[in-house]
């Protein structure tokens, strides 16, 4: 099976149009791996610290996706827990993605509660929408 997921930046210092991908992900995948995705679909540059969690909005309370059996490696095991171990949330909850802390790239991750089958032959995770062009990390900056 796959799970359908939406990701769209919400917020960012440098956020001018917005942006939206929907990607299938398979079962199974995790948060670690959906860092990568986010990654590879903005095209950041990965060089600042992250995090997952929950609220009614992106800037309002947050609580953490840490489980208390995590211990000391509470984000160790938070990356490795599978996405379909976070949804269903509470009702008014939403899950975000927040990397790099001081430029706040923000982005809203919703799940399609309906699945389907893998595609044999197909490679997951594979976007199947897109919206938008990719937000700039350090616009004005040559590489």
């Amino acid at each position: 099976m796959v799970q359908i997921l939406t990701i769209k930046c919400v917020r960012g210092r440098c956020l001018e149009e917005p942006f939206e991908r929907t990607v299938e992900v398979p079962d199974g995948f995790t948060l670690g791996e959906l860092h990568g995705v986010i990654q590879s679909l903005t095209g950041f540059d990965n060089d600042h610290m992250f995090t997952f969690f929950t609220g009614r909005t992106h800037h309002g309370r947050r609580v953490e996706l840490v489980d208390a059996e995590d211990g000391e490696d509470a984000m160790g095991g938070l990356y490795e827990r599978p996405v379909s171990g976070v949804f269903p949330l509470s009702k008014g909850r939403k899950l975000f993605y927040w990397f790099d802390f001081g430029d706040d790239w923000m982005f809203q991750i919703t799940r399609r509660t309906n699945s389907r089958q893998m595609e044999k032959g197909m490679k997951y995770p594979r976007v199947i929408k897109e919206a938008g062009p990719r937000p700039e990390q350090y616009p004005g900056l040559e590489e």
